[in-house]
């Protein structure tokens, strides 16, 4: 699950201004989905899931290639990134106003929005990461870059992010591979979690290295004030309950999304055994 992990899109940048006034418009809602990342983010968790089931198959999980096949088609079907968006854009029309929406909207397309955004781009293609893969030792000598990414990390809740996902993650890649095995026995989820929960701490030290890391490269070339005032603006309520509505809303649309699955499977899985 370590590799499916660092697949995982590090940055969810978010902020707010202004005071509330009214409920968020669907072109406010749409650009401002765009613009943080989410489309994007969100359209890589078919893929995290596939990879998490290839992974225990090329790894000695007895899954003949046809089983595989219908598990496939399954994840693209449970982890539809418009349904896992829709959900998440509900929870934010709970959460967000169309002033704030405005407010986030100034920041992305401001000049220092834009270099940030600009910046995390240029650090998400597999290059970039290899490379950022070399330097980690060197990236984590500068100080106060690696102080700068340890205050984003906390509040945009970056290493909470990624472990929830990877959490769901593995769920989906065990939920599959236990269907496509025994078919008529019920997926044991609360034992596999409890397995999680007894590496949860070493996880998550290991994850939160990684995101200070890609923090720290993301930005290496944006100056020092430059990263405190992109730190300030973070520390505003309104930005950080916008982050909190996205966590809570994606966290709802995976787990939506695996139920959806394990149904789907248990049915084809099913059949196939009768007709046996």
């Amino acid at each position: 699950m370590k590799k499916v992990a660092q697949g995982v899109s590090l940055l969810v940048i978010f902020a707010t201004s202004m005071a509330w006034a009214g409920e968020i418009n669907s072109d406010s809602l749409n650009r401002l989905m765009t613009l943080s990342g989410l489309h994007k983010q969100v359209a890589e968790f078919p893929g995290m899931v596939r990879a998490g089931v290839e992974q225990a198959k090329q790894q000695g999980s007895p899954i003949p290639d046809a089983e595989f096949d219908k598990i496939t088609r399954s994840i693209e079907s449970a982890f539809q990134p418009s349904e896992i968006l829709s959900t998440i854009g509900i929870e934010l029309k709970n959460s967000i106003s169309e002033s704030e929406a405005k407010g986030l909207l100034a920041w992305y397309e401001s000049d220092l929005g834009r270099k940030i955004t600009k910046a995390e781009e240029d650090a998400s293609t597999p290059a970039a990461y290899q490379k950022m893969i070399k330097e980690a030792q060197s990236l984590l000598v500068d100080k106060k870059r690696v102080e700068i990414a340890k205050k984003l990390d906390g509040l945009l809740n970056s290493t909470d992010m990624v472990m929830q996902i990877q959490e769901n993650a593995g769920i989906a890649v065990f939920t599959a591979i236990s269907k496509a095995m025994n078919p008529d026995q019920p997926v044991h989820i609360e034992a596999f979690k409890s397995q999680m929960l007894a590496q949860k701490q070493q996880m998550r030290a290991n994850i939160e290295q990684l995101v200070i890391v890609t923090y720290v490269y993301s930005y290496k070339d944006i100056d020092i004030d430059s990263l405190k005032k992109y730190v300030e603006f973070n520390e505003r309520p309104n930005t950080r309950r916008f982050n909190n509505s996205v966590i809570k809303g994606m966290k709802h649309a995976l787990n939506k999304a695996i139920d959806k699955m394990a149904t789907s499977l248990a049915v084809t899985f099913k059949k196939q055994t009768q007709k046996r």
